[in-house]
């Protein structure tokens, strides 16, 4: 008798009707922020303000997502090999991530472009002058390793790999949105949402939470390079300045129109690309099947069998024999008081920041 057969026989245990114990995270991180961002409000009120370290302004972000993390962990203590399902990677899968990284490029490029004339904000501009006063090997560290093993960890490997036992394009859907309104800004909200929804496709097709964390470390890295880039080429700075220009409006007219059309077409040529680089490493890791499921019904008990051991012909009859039977062991639910509670306070952090204060 194999491990798929056993777990057939064994009485599924049933999770109830709770959302999942990741929500209360999610609230903890944004009620965190909210309480900082109010002691900041007050000191500046005051006439006081804290002369913090360039590294330490750098990664302040980070650390208001590290401190209830690590509460977090210490309280609900996950197991960390349930946090993805392999924590290695192919070594013929990384170049094909890192080049998939750039043919993403261009997509959330645009999205940034048009939630910064949306917006009238660039929230990652004011990185830009502690990062100049670091040198290029410590400005990575803080703004692309750092943020791409920490955010992935938490979105991806705590609360993505949580929700995918109940839902399925639910949890995708909710993770990203998590992920975008961590960042309490829309200009960030907007891209890294479409980001947020890639890094839990890669999750599923490569098995492993390191696929999303090396793809999110190449993009923020790409735009610590860009910058130092324009830090040395003040002719590349003021041509990227001019279509910001135009992409936010300043410009105006038909110059806009074609610069807009000349980036969608290659943020869609380098999506196909991305598309057919994604195919590649689903083969090489062999994840095939589990992709698949993310079209099926009755995916999260295929998944299950499929994990547990299970031949790919066998899960459809797997899905067919659990039925309603697996629906009901399995409580589907995702959101929950703390869910909503954290959700609606960082939308109104969100909207704070727009106001013209």
């Amino acid at each position: 008798m194999n491990e798929y057969q056993e777990s057939n026989q064994r009485p599924k245990r049933r999770l109830g009707g709770k959302e999942p114990t990741v929500n209360r995270l999610f609230l903890a991180i944004t009620v965190f922020y909210i309480l900082v961002s109010v002691l900041l409000l007050i000191l500046a009120i005051r006439g006081r303000s804290l002369n913090m370290p360039v590294v330490l302004s750098l990664i302040s972000g980070e650390l208001v997502l590290l401190i209830p993390t690590v509460i977090y962990m210490i309280c609900a203590r996950p197991k960390l090999r349930t946090l993805s399902e392999r924590w290695k990677l192919p070594i013929a899968a990384v170049p094909l991530l890192i080049l998939m990284a750039y043919c993403i490029l261009p997509l959330i490029s645009l999205v940034n472009l048009i939630s910064m004339w949306l917006s009238g904000e660039n929230a990652v501009v004011s990185l830009f002058d502690p990062m100049q006063r670091l040198p290029l090997w410590a400005s990575l560290l803080c703004v692309s390793i750092l943020p791409g093993f920490l955010e992935e960890f938490i979105f991806r490997g705590l609360i993505y790999s949580a929700y995918r036992k109940r839902r399925t394009w639910a949890a995708i859907l909710t993770s990203a949105l998590l992920f975008g309104l961590m960042h309490m800004n829309l200009n960030q909200f907007s891209y890294a949402f479409v980001m947020g929804v890639m890094f839990c496709l890669l999750y599923e097709g490569t098995g492993s939470v390191l696929a999303s964390m090396l793809i999110h470390a190449v993009y923020n890295g790409n735009s610590v390079l860009m910058m130092y880039l324009m830090d040395v080429a003040p002719d590349f700075e003021a041509e990227g300045a001019e279509l910001a220009e135009q992409m936010l409006g300043v410009a105006g007219g038909a110059q806009m129109m074609i610069t807009l059309i000349v980036i969608v077409i290659v943020a869609l040529l380098g999506l196909a690309a991305a598309g057919g680089l994604y195919v590649a490493v689903v083969k090489i890791c062999g994840r095939g099947p589990y992709v698949k499921l993310l079209f099926q019904k009755n995916a999260i008990e295929r998944r299950r069998a499929l994990t547990a051991g299970a031949p790919p012909e066998s899960l459809a009859a797997a899905g067919d024999a659990s039925g309603s039977e697996g629906t009901d062991s399995i409580s589907k639910r995702l959101w929950g008081p703390f869910l909503w509670i954290g959700v609606l306070l960082s939308a109104g952090v969100i909207v704070w920041n727009l106001l013209p204060l």
